[in-house]
């Protein structure tokens, strides 16, 4: 298995309305997306340097590599980027393969 960690710094004095349309948006990639295994993601909060830097985070499971590159160039990965990258002023993306242990 392999994970898709992604975090959202948003641009100053976005609206709260804006931020919960990316939330609803990203979470719907789930049932749009059929090689999205899980789906979890939500609003940080105060707890750490890196928690306070970003606004949103989200970790998407995926069964093979490949798997994530499908979902990158999947219509509705890339209408979720097109309608809401003028508000993010900062993406970190971290991709890894989960081991048990």
């Amino acid at each position: 298995m392999y994970q898709h960690f992604v975090c959202f710094k948003f641009k100053e004095n976005t609206p709260s309305t804006i931020i919960q349309r990316h939330l609803d948006m990203f979470a719907a990639l789930k049932d749009a997306v059929p090689k999205i295994v899980t789906y979890a993601g939500g609003v940080t909060f105060s707890g750490g340097e890196s928690a306070d830097k970003f606004d949103t985070a989200h970790n998407v499971t995926f069964q093979t590599k490949e798997d994530i590159d499908i979902y990158f160039h999947h219509p509705a990965h890339q209408a979720f980027i097109e309608a809401n990258k003028a508000d993010w002023e900062e993406v970190l993306v971290i991709d890894s393969e989960i081991t048990s242990g």
